[in-house]
């Protein structure tokens, strides 16, 4: 879901916000055993809304919200908060350039627990094609969550990701003079950062570009270019390795790298993710911060990720490829 949050897009960056603007809580009440959500590749649980019970997927990059599919907030007859709750948002991350989001704190009961309220965004046009929507794993209550994947071999060694907070799904890193974002991003299908990022990586000799593109679809419809990056040997980003990153990149500079990104739908306006930034900060523009998403590419080794609220930490136990 999450610079614009990169997980989501810059649209859901506005999920983020209204997470600390309508308070959402942080589910800290429930004790005793974790709770255990089981991913296969992602979990998908039963959000209960209204008369409605809708099939969302769980997200591990955005605070306690849940987002929607506009047609299945329409099922469950949510109505926006009067004045300010709708608004429109334009950005090549979705499909035609311009989205709509409604917004409302709403009771929604998750995966047969009882109803809380939560901040509950709709988009117009679609935010996920699998399901109806997708809730974050903060909004589940209880101190210790474990995302869980049956089909991974449970071996392994277990790594530790301090995270910005308590309820923060982020985690930082500092390279050279940079202070990178990192977001655990299952849902990505490689390990893809913006070009700032990709700049300190490079200066540290973790990685190497390749002259190779992939698409990135964060969202249904966009379908956004990205530079292969090579790993140095044994090349590690807080503990975890670095299996098969990329950097996002613009749709000229993807076409002179390789014809196929010419399927791509990102314009100009996006191109702040794609500036390879060089003695200067980029003004301040949050598009231009470095951020980095942890990818399936890492994460599908991981039998377990668990959410650790008190230690405020990413507890992830892999099965790296090549061992430790």
């Amino acid at each position: 879901m999450s610079h614009p949050r990169p997980a989501s897009g810059r649209g859901l960056g506005c999920a983020l916000l209204l997470s600390g603007l309508l308070g959402a809580g942080s589910g800290a009440g429930a004790q005793g055993q974790p709770r255990v959500l089981v991913a296969d590749p992602e979990p998908v649980v039963q959000a209960t809304v209204r008369n409605a019970a809708l099939k969302v997927r769980v997200a591990l990059g955005f605070p306690a919200v849940l987002l929607l599919n506009a047609d299945a907030a329409r099922a469950a007859g949510l109505k926006p908060v009067p004045l300010v709750g709708k608004f429109s948002f334009s950005s090549p991350l979705v499909p035609g350039g311009r989205a709509v989001f409604r917004f409302n704190l709403v009771r929604v009961g998750l995966d047969g627990a009882p109803r809380r309220r939560l901040p509950t965004v709709w988009i117009d046009p679609h935010v996920t094609a699998r399901t109806d929507g997708v809730v974050s794993i903060f909004a589940f209550e209880g101190e210790r969550i474990l995302w869980e994947r049956p089909t991974a071999r449970r071996a392994g060694e277990t790594y530790e990701i301090l995270r910005d907070g308590r309820d923060d799904p982020e985690a930082w890193v500092r390279l050279g003079g940079e202070r990178i974002r990192v977001t655990l991003a299952p849902d990505a299908p490689v390990t893809i950062m913006n070009a700032r990022a990709a700049r300190a990586l490079e200066a540290e000799g973790l990685v190497r570009r390749m002259p190779a593109v992939g698409l990135w679809e964060p969202i249904p419809g966009a379908r956004l270019p990205y530079q292969r990056l090579r790993p140095a040997p044994g090349a590690r980003l807080l503990g975890l390795p670095l299996a098969r990153p990329a950097a996002r990149i613009g749709e000229a500079e993807a076409r002179a790298i390789d014809a196929a990104a010419e399927a791509g739908t990102s314009t100009a306006e996006d191109d702040a993710d794609t500036i390879v930034v060089r003695g200067e900060r980029g003004g301040g523009r949050r598009g231009r911060e470095p951020w980095l998403l942890i990818g399936a590419d890492v994460l599908d080794q991981c039998w377990r990720i668990e959410l650790d609220r008190p230690a405020k930490v990413w507890r992830l136990t892999c099965a790296f490829e090549g061992g430790a």
